[in-house]
Formats: structure tokens, C-alpha cells, sequence
């Protein structure tokens, strides 16, 4: 089951089709969520609405720990 989690710059996550994805920015308008900047492994970048990202049912990945640690 996945969480409904706030978009955190740098962090990977995955969606139930088992894709990876990285946020890569976030914009706000005043102090509320607005739009998610995701990037997919192949470095194509899509900008998302935050009501779209939380529909993506995404879970937290540990992409960027296991990547860091293989010297990549």
C-alpha cells in the first residue's frame, strides 16, 4: 500500500507498476504545494500538478542509496 507522501527533491520513488521516478523540483504557490518536476531513469522530465502526484500511488525507493553505494 502506498502512502500519500509529499515530493521530496533528490528522492526516488516507485508506482505501482514498478517504474522508477525522481523528484527533481517542486514549486509552490504562497505556501501550498503547486506543481512536482518528476524524472523518469531514461532523464526524460515531466511537470506534474500535486494533485496528480498524489493519484501516482507511489511508495519511497531506496533507488538513490543502492546507486550511490554501486560507485554509479
Amino acid at each position: 500500500m502506498a502512502l500519500n507522501i509529499e515530493p521530496e527533491i533528490g528522492s526516488w520513488y516507485m508506482n505501482m507498476t514498478g517504474q522508477l521516478i525522481k523528484v527533481w523540483a517542486v514549486a509552490y504557490a504562497g505556501k501550498q504545494l503547486a506543481n512536482v518536476v518528476i524524472e523518469y531513469l531514461n532523464g526524460d522530465k515531466r511537470i506534474i500538478s500535486c494533485e496528480d502526484w498524489k493519484r501516482l500511488d507511489l511508495e519511497a525507493h531506496l533507488y538513490q542509496s543502492a546507486h550511490r553505494n554501486s560507485g554509479g
